[in-house]
């Protein structure tokens, strides 16, 4: 059932991408690809430099027409959407069922919460296929190291870090401490595969800025200062309604139980979530709110189902 349920909300999820009045155009998209692969990217640092995703759709464009020609370009970029989002909803619930959240209706519910934000995070973006690898790789990263298998969050890295550059807390959430019995035991082996994560994201991150050539960043209207993004993303009119609209209340609930929320993800929220939001609100625009998906997936949605699941179970033992 959980299956059937991913897959009409990945649906429902692409649908919103594609058809929302505010999203960026097929053809804008098409040619943003296309400027990529040609290495003359829009807004240069970074979209130049997030080669991962870029060579995914590259490879299946090409794939596509050497086998299925009459297939267009539009129908493999939505299919490739389609089976991130169906990955996100996948991963999202064997996360869920990681951090102890055992009750298959919060699991349906989770998945629903996920879903509808990622529907509703469209404004002024594109299918944005680097953030949706971004919030894979956090999901995964997550799932390996609440399993204890640090060693693979080094490849793993590679990847991340060859899709976006705000991959780079990855490595930083192997500290938190797992809260098990013997929190020492896997003391050497944490640390290691810190070093080692943290060492391939610093290479991948200079090579491509080396091979492509490094340029400074400039936004839209021609931004550049902290100062000039802090003022547009305070001063955007529609900023609370898009942001509310996408993250809803659950952030807000969150933070007001965050002493009672899970103490694994209590701990990535503090190594996420405030550099995150500072950082996006001083150098992105913050409109643009599928750059909040990754907190919301990884830390305030599977905190709100602990919480609740923790309330009902008191409920029931009390």
């Amino acid at each position: 059932m959980l299956l059937g349920i991913a897959v009409l909300l990945s649906g429902y999820v692409v649908y919103e991408h594609v058809t929302d009045g505010d999203a960026v155009p097929w053809e804008l998209q098409l040619n943003r690809h296309q400027r990529k692969v040609a290495g003359e990217s829009p807004f240069y640092n970074p979209w130049q430099y997030r080669v991962l995703s870029t060579a995914v759709v590259q490879g299946a464009l090409d794939l596509t027409k050497a086998t299925v020609p009459v297939l267009s370009p539009r129908v493999v970029f939505y299919g490739i959407h389609f089976l991130q989002i169906l990955a996100i909803c996948l991963l999202s619930v064997a996360y869920f069922r990681q951090l102890g959240v055992s009750n298959p209706m919060l699991q349906i519910v989770g998945l629903i919460l996920i879903s509808y934000s990622m529907a509703s995070s469209a404004y002024k973006s594109d299918l944005s296929f680097d953030t949706y690898f971004d919030v894979i790789a956090y999901l995964c990263a997550a799932l390996l190291i609440l399993k204890e298998r640090y060693v693979w969050v080094v490849p793993l890295m590679l990847l991340a870090a060859l899709n976006r550059e705000t991959s780079g807390l990855i490595p930083l959430m192997i500290l938190v401490p797992l809260g098990t019995s013997h929190p020492r035991m896997f003391a050497r082996s944490r640390l290691i595969a810190v070093g080692a994560a943290m060492l391939v994201y610093g290479v991948a991150f200079v090579a491509v800025r080396w091979y492509f050539g490094l340029q400074p960043a400039v936004g839209i209207h021609g931004m550049t200062s902290a100062s000039e993004y802090l003022w547009f993303n305070l001063s955007f009119a529609r900023l609370v309604p898009l942001l509310l609209g996408t993250l809803s209340v659950v952030p807000l609930i969150v933070v007001w139980r965050l002493g009672q929320v899970h103490s694994v993800l209590r701990g990535w929220f503090w190594l996420i979530v405030p550099i995150w939001v500072v950082i996006h609100f001083l150098k992105s625009t913050v409109v643009e709110t599928r750059l909040f998906l990754v907190p919301q997936i990884i830390i305030f949605v599977p905190a709100f189902l602990t919480l609740v699941e923790r309330w009902y179970e008191d409920r029931i033992t009390g």
